[in-house]
Protein backbone atom coordinates (compact mmCIF):
# COMPACT_ATOMS: atom_id res chain seq x y z
CA UNK A 1 0.00 0.00 0.00
CA UNK A 2 1.01 3.41 -1.17
CA UNK A 3 1.34 6.54 1.34
CA UNK A 4 -1.47 8.41 -1.16
CA UNK A 5 -4.13 5.86 -0.59
CA UNK A 6 -5.38 7.00 2.89
CA UNK A 7 -5.17 10.25 1.50
CA UNK A 8 -7.54 9.61 -1.02
CA UNK A 9 -10.27 8.02 1.00
CA UNK A 10 -10.13 10.79 3.49
CA UNK A 11 -11.01 13.00 0.37
CA UNK A 12 -14.07 10.92 -0.67
CA UNK A 13 -15.42 11.01 2.84
CA UNK A 14 -14.97 14.74 3.26
CA UNK A 15 -16.52 15.13 -0.58
CA UNK A 16 -20.11 13.04 0.57
CA UNK A 17 -20.18 15.24 3.91
CA UNK A 18 -20.24 18.35 1.94
CA UNK A 19 -23.00 16.50 -0.62
CA UNK A 20 -24.80 15.80 1.98
CA UNK A 21 -25.50 19.27 3.72
CA UNK A 22 -26.30 20.66 0.58
CA UNK A 23 -29.23 18.43 0.47
CA UNK A 24 -30.13 19.30 3.79
CA UNK A 25 -30.13 23.13 4.80
CA UNK A 26 -33.47 23.10 6.65
CA UNK A 27 -32.04 21.27 9.52
CA UNK A 28 -28.07 21.24 9.32
CA UNK A 29 -28.35 21.08 12.96
CA UNK A 30 -30.15 17.68 13.67
CA UNK A 31 -27.87 15.63 11.61
CA UNK A 32 -23.78 14.59 12.46
CA UNK A 33 -22.15 12.92 9.61
CA UNK A 34 -18.72 11.10 10.33
CA UNK A 35 -16.89 8.81 8.17
CA UNK A 36 -14.41 6.56 9.06
CA UNK A 37 -11.40 6.42 7.42
CA UNK A 38 -10.50 3.13 5.80
CA UNK A 39 -7.47 1.88 6.06
CA UNK A 40 -6.22 -1.02 4.06
CA UNK A 41 -3.36 -3.49 4.71
CA UNK A 42 -1.62 -6.40 2.81
CA UNK A 43 -3.11 -9.93 3.06
CA UNK A 44 -2.95 -12.18 5.99
CA UNK A 45 -0.28 -14.74 6.25
CA UNK A 46 -1.45 -17.96 8.13
CA UNK A 47 1.04 -18.87 11.10
CA UNK A 48 2.51 -21.83 12.13
CA UNK A 49 0.67 -25.05 13.09
CA UNK A 50 -0.50 -25.60 16.58
CA UNK A 51 0.96 -28.47 18.58
CA UNK A 52 -1.12 -31.75 18.44
CA UNK A 53 -3.62 -31.51 21.31
CA UNK A 54 -3.30 -34.38 24.31
CA UNK A 55 -5.01 -38.02 23.58
CA UNK A 56 -8.62 -37.76 24.80
CA UNK A 57 -9.56 -40.02 27.53
CA UNK A 58 -10.51 -44.20 26.25
CA UNK A 59 -13.48 -44.64 25.04
CA UNK A 60 -15.94 -47.82 26.24
CA UNK A 61 -14.82 -51.02 24.97
CA UNK A 62 -16.67 -51.69 21.38
CA UNK A 63 -19.21 -55.01 20.39
CA UNK A 64 -16.62 -58.01 19.39
CA UNK A 65 -16.70 -57.94 15.70
CA UNK A 66 -18.48 -60.85 12.81
CA UNK A 67 -15.30 -61.11 10.64
CA UNK A 68 -14.27 -64.50 9.46
CA UNK A 69 -13.12 -67.09 11.21
CA UNK A 70 -8.65 -67.19 11.04
CA UNK A 71 -6.75 -70.11 10.50
CA UNK A 72 -5.89 -73.02 12.67
CA UNK A 73 -2.76 -72.66 14.54
CA UNK A 74 0.45 -75.56 14.62
CA UNK A 75 -0.07 -78.47 16.99
CA UNK A 76 1.40 -78.07 20.18
CA UNK A 77 4.02 -79.89 21.52
CA UNK A 78 2.99 -83.67 22.48
CA UNK A 79 2.50 -83.81 26.44
CA UNK A 80 4.15 -86.55 29.08
CA UNK A 81 3.39 -90.34 28.33
CA UNK A 82 0.26 -91.75 29.96
CA UNK A 83 0.60 -94.25 32.47
CA UNK A 84 0.84 -97.98 31.10
CA UNK A 85 -2.01 -100.10 30.91
CA UNK A 86 -2.09 -103.39 31.96
CA UNK A 87 -1.28 -106.78 29.77
CA UNK A 88 -4.35 -108.02 27.81
CA UNK A 89 -5.24 -111.48 27.80
CA UNK A 90 -2.49 -114.43 26.18
CA UNK A 91 -3.78 -115.21 22.58
CA UNK A 92 -4.19 -118.45 20.95
CA UNK A 93 -1.25 -120.35 20.20
CA UNK A 94 -0.70 -120.73 16.62
CA UNK A 95 0.53 -123.55 14.64
CA UNK A 96 3.88 -124.46 14.46
CA UNK A 97 5.68 -123.39 11.24
CA UNK A 98 8.46 -124.90 9.01
CA UNK A 99 12.15 -125.05 9.64
CA UNK A 100 13.86 -122.51 7.77
CA UNK A 101 16.78 -123.30 4.94
CA UNK A 102 20.02 -121.45 6.26
CA UNK A 103 21.63 -119.82 3.28
CA UNK A 104 25.09 -120.03 3.82
CA UNK A 105 27.79 -118.79 1.49
CA UNK A 106 28.54 -121.98 -0.47
CA UNK A 107 24.70 -122.64 -0.74
CA UNK A 108 24.48 -119.24 -2.81
CA UNK A 109 26.96 -120.27 -4.85
CA UNK A 110 25.50 -123.04 -5.79
CA UNK A 111 22.25 -121.52 -6.33
CA UNK A 112 24.36 -118.84 -8.67
CA UNK A 113 25.62 -121.37 -10.99
CA UNK A 114 22.69 -123.00 -11.27
CA UNK A 115 20.66 -120.24 -12.29
CA UNK A 116 23.55 -119.35 -14.89
CA UNK A 117 23.20 -122.75 -16.42
CA UNK A 118 19.28 -122.27 -16.67
CA UNK A 119 19.80 -119.38 -18.84
CA UNK A 120 22.03 -121.00 -20.90
CA UNK A 121 19.79 -124.02 -21.72
CA UNK A 122 17.00 -121.25 -22.10
CA UNK A 123 19.19 -119.58 -24.67
CA UNK A 124 19.51 -123.52 -26.33
CA UNK A 125 16.11 -124.33 -26.36
CA UNK A 126 15.22 -120.85 -28.11
CA UNK A 127 17.77 -121.79 -30.50
CA UNK A 128 16.35 -125.40 -31.69
CA UNK A 129 13.03 -124.01 -31.48
CA UNK A 130 14.21 -121.28 -34.33
CA UNK A 131 16.13 -124.14 -36.03
CA UNK A 132 12.34 -126.20 -36.33
CA UNK A 133 11.58 -124.01 -39.23
CA UNK A 134 14.44 -125.15 -40.71
CA UNK A 135 14.98 -128.52 -42.85
CA UNK A 136 17.67 -130.94 -42.21
CA UNK A 137 19.96 -131.53 -38.81
CA UNK A 138 23.33 -132.47 -38.56
CA UNK A 139 25.64 -132.29 -35.35
CA UNK A 140 29.07 -132.48 -35.58
CA UNK A 141 31.13 -132.61 -32.22
CA UNK A 142 29.50 -129.47 -30.42
CA UNK A 143 28.12 -127.79 -33.68
CA UNK A 144 25.26 -128.15 -35.37
CA UNK A 145 24.06 -127.86 -38.94
CA UNK A 146 20.89 -127.07 -40.52
CA UNK A 147 20.02 -127.36 -43.72
CA UNK A 148 17.13 -124.55 -45.06
CA UNK A 149 16.52 -126.58 -48.29
CA UNK A 150 16.58 -123.22 -49.74
CA UNK A 151 19.00 -121.66 -52.49
CA UNK A 152 19.80 -117.91 -52.37
CA UNK A 153 22.50 -115.13 -52.46
CA UNK A 154 24.92 -114.88 -49.64
CA UNK A 155 23.18 -111.22 -48.39
CA UNK A 156 19.96 -113.29 -47.84
CA UNK A 157 21.11 -116.74 -46.88
CA UNK A 158 23.23 -114.38 -43.48
CA UNK A 159 19.78 -112.77 -42.85
CA UNK A 160 17.85 -116.46 -43.14
CA UNK A 161 20.32 -117.70 -40.50
CA UNK A 162 20.39 -114.50 -37.90
CA UNK A 163 16.33 -115.26 -37.91
CA UNK A 164 16.94 -119.18 -36.79
CA UNK A 165 19.66 -118.17 -34.25
CA UNK A 166 22.68 -118.57 -35.93
CA UNK A 167 25.02 -117.71 -38.93
CA UNK A 168 26.22 -119.09 -42.23
CA UNK A 169 28.42 -122.53 -41.50
CA UNK A 170 31.79 -122.57 -41.49
CA UNK A 171 33.67 -125.36 -40.60
CA UNK A 172 36.79 -125.31 -39.20
CA UNK A 173 38.05 -128.88 -39.62
CA UNK A 174 37.86 -131.92 -41.98
CA UNK A 175 34.69 -133.21 -40.22
CA UNK A 176 32.74 -130.42 -40.42
CA UNK A 177 33.50 -129.93 -43.99
CA UNK A 178 32.27 -133.15 -44.58
CA UNK A 179 28.89 -133.06 -42.37
CA UNK A 180 28.50 -129.91 -44.87
CA UNK A 181 29.15 -131.48 -48.19
CA UNK A 182 27.22 -134.53 -47.30
CA UNK A 183 23.87 -132.51 -46.68
CA UNK A 184 23.03 -131.50 -50.03
CA UNK A 185 23.60 -133.51 -53.57
CA UNK A 186 26.77 -133.92 -54.98
CA UNK A 187 25.43 -131.53 -57.75
CA UNK A 188 24.79 -128.36 -55.50
CA UNK A 189 27.10 -126.19 -54.03
CA UNK A 190 27.12 -124.30 -50.16
CA UNK A 191 27.74 -121.05 -49.28
CA UNK A 192 30.59 -120.59 -46.29
CA UNK A 193 30.68 -118.29 -44.15
CA UNK A 194 33.84 -116.39 -45.17
CA UNK A 195 34.87 -113.43 -47.10
CA UNK A 196 37.35 -110.89 -48.86
CA UNK A 197 35.36 -108.51 -49.57
CA UNK A 198 36.87 -106.41 -46.97
CA UNK A 199 40.23 -107.44 -48.32
CA UNK A 200 40.83 -108.73 -51.83
CA UNK A 201 42.46 -111.70 -51.28
CA UNK A 202 42.47 -112.43 -47.11
CA UNK A 203 39.07 -114.50 -46.76
CA UNK A 204 38.28 -113.64 -43.06
CA UNK A 205 35.02 -115.43 -41.11
CA UNK A 206 31.97 -113.22 -40.56
CA UNK A 207 32.86 -113.02 -36.82
CA UNK A 208 36.38 -111.17 -38.83
CA UNK A 209 38.80 -114.19 -37.34
CA UNK A 210 41.38 -115.33 -39.94
CA UNK A 211 40.88 -118.90 -41.37
CA UNK A 212 41.70 -122.05 -38.98
CA UNK A 213 41.06 -123.98 -42.08
CA UNK A 214 40.44 -124.11 -45.54
CA UNK A 215 40.10 -126.51 -48.16
CA UNK A 216 40.74 -124.57 -51.52
CA UNK A 217 40.56 -126.39 -54.92
CA UNK A 218 43.63 -126.21 -56.98
CA UNK A 219 44.17 -122.56 -58.21
CA UNK A 220 41.34 -121.59 -55.88
CA UNK A 221 40.38 -118.89 -54.79
CA UNK A 222 41.00 -116.70 -57.94
CA UNK A 223 38.48 -114.26 -57.37
CA UNK A 224 38.02 -114.41 -61.38
CA UNK A 225 34.75 -112.37 -61.68
CA UNK A 226 35.03 -110.05 -58.32
CA UNK A 227 34.48 -113.26 -56.69
CA UNK A 228 34.33 -112.62 -52.74
CA UNK A 229 32.58 -115.10 -51.42
CA UNK A 230 32.76 -118.87 -51.29
CA UNK A 231 31.05 -122.45 -51.83
CA UNK A 232 31.63 -126.05 -51.09
CA UNK A 233 31.44 -127.98 -53.84
CA UNK A 234 30.03 -131.70 -53.99
CA UNK A 235 33.77 -132.73 -54.17
CA UNK A 236 34.22 -131.26 -50.82
CA UNK A 237 36.97 -128.57 -52.38
CA UNK A 238 36.16 -124.88 -51.76
CA UNK A 239 35.44 -122.11 -54.73
CA UNK A 240 35.33 -118.31 -54.51
CA UNK A 241 31.83 -116.92 -56.15
CA UNK A 242 29.98 -113.75 -56.73
CA UNK A 243 28.10 -113.17 -53.86
CA UNK A 244 25.30 -112.02 -55.84
CA UNK A 245 24.49 -115.76 -56.96
CA UNK A 246 21.44 -117.13 -56.15
CA UNK A 247 21.48 -120.52 -56.83
CA UNK A 248 23.45 -122.01 -54.09
CA UNK A 249 22.59 -123.67 -50.69
CA UNK A 250 22.03 -122.07 -47.37
CA UNK A 251 22.98 -123.97 -44.44
CA UNK A 252 23.24 -122.39 -40.95
CA UNK A 253 24.99 -123.38 -37.66
CA UNK A 254 24.15 -123.44 -34.17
Amino acid sequence: MTVLQPFSALLLCLSLMMATRSLTTDKPEEKMYSCPIIQCSAPAVNGLPGRDGRDGPKGEKGDPGEGLRGLQGLPGKAGPPGLKGEVGPQGVKGQKGERGIVVTDDLQRQITALEAKMRVLEDDLNRYKKAMILKDIVNVGKKMFVSTGKKDNFEKGKSLCAKAGGVLASPRNEAENTALKDLVSPSSQVYIGISDAQTEGRFMYLSGGLLTYSNWRSGEPNNLKNEDCAVIEGSGKWNDLDCSNSNIFIICEL
